[in-house]
């Protein structure tokens, strides 16, 4: 049975014209491929690295999240716990001194560096992903810190607080690396990119942009939208709205993070995340209600190691 487009935009309906999606992930071209790409749960077995014997924290990468904060620490804590919950070998918190006793207490297994040390610090390929912003804030520091990480010259994860850093510059959007992972909601896309009339401008847009900056866009929406520079548009259906909570975002961020740092190329890490992460919700919500962020990332392990154990 065919797959329209409209079926996955908040406001498809049956007047518009109808865009098939294919079932599964292709990289054929001809006259009937469709730049959209339902992504599958074989898609994802195919795509997702079991563990072998032998292998250490060091064979699963290390990531840095720079996030948080006075006011916002729960975004930093969440996106680190998500990182965790990922399966990431070692995940570092870069937040204010006033959050350490909070990522102590809640995560100790999250490592610690300061601000006044990421602000000198010279051995960032220590870190295998780095991710930037929730709970950042838009103060000059938190510019400073989105400017320090754009001179790297190596992709990032950039969500909220440095996406909104982004938006309205074009001199910054210009120093985005190749490679990067760009999470924005709707209004953070419209945003960055303009505003816009539809779902399917903004999508016809995200191609635009995509390939335009080389990067990743992760449009997130009940169905997420995962965005490529080569002109594919993967289509995330899991995910459901019990999952209409905050920190939700901060969560998928983590994730993605996580995905990178063990060595997933960006578009992989972002379907992989985007995936569990609503996978892990739909599980959630057969006996929950709603379901909040840290439950949701504690699930994450837990769906994985169902969903892999399931014969295909």
């Amino acid at each position: 049975m065919a797959i329209y487009l409209n079926t996955f935009l908040p406001d498809g309906n049956a007047a518009e014209p109808s865009e098939l999606v294919s079932e599964g992930l292709t990289k054929s071209e001809g006259a009937h491929f469709s730049p959209y790409q339902l992504v599958t749960a074989a898609a994802i077995r195919s795509a997702f690295r079991l563990r072998v014997p032998f292998t250490h924290k060091g064979t699963y990468g290390h990531a840095l999240i720079v996030a948080g904060a006075i006011n916002t620490m729960g975004a930093a804590i969440l996106s680190n716990a998500a990182c965790m919950y990922g399966g990431v070998g070692l995940s570092t918190a870069c937040i204010p001194d006033t959050g350490l006793a909070a990522l102590n207490t809640a995560f100790p297994e999250v490592m610690f560096l300061s601000r006044a040390d990421f602000h000198v610090q010279q051995e960032f390929d220590q870190y295998k992903a780095i991710a930037v912003g929730p709970g950042l804030g838009k103060s000059d520091d938190a510019l400073g810190i989105v400017k320090q990480l754009l001179d790297l010259k190596r992709s990032l994860v950039i969500d909220a607080d440095g996406l909104q850093l982004l938006a309205g510059s074009e001199e910054l959007m210009q120093l985005v690396p190749e490679g990067s992972i760009l999470t924005p909601h709707v209004k953070e896309f419209d945003r960055l990119f303009g505003e816009h009339s539809s779902w399917k401008a903004r999508l016809d847009t995200g191609l635009k942009e995509a390939k335009r900056f080389k990067i990743i866009i992760v449009l997130k929406n009940e169905f997420t939208f995962i965005i490529d520079p080569q002109g594919q548009v993967l289509i995330n259906p899991t995910g459901n709205p019990a999952m209409a909570q905050g920190g939700m975002g901060d969560v998928l961020t983590g994730l993605i993070t996580a995905y990178v740092a063990q060595g997933y190329d960006a578009r992989d890490a972002a379907m992989l995340a985007c995936y569990f992460h609503g996978l892990a919700g739909d599980e959630l919500a057969e006996s929950m209600f709603n379901v909040n962020a840290l439950q949701l990332a504690a699930q994450v392990p837990k769906s994985i190691k169902k969903m892999i154990s399931v014969k295909s």
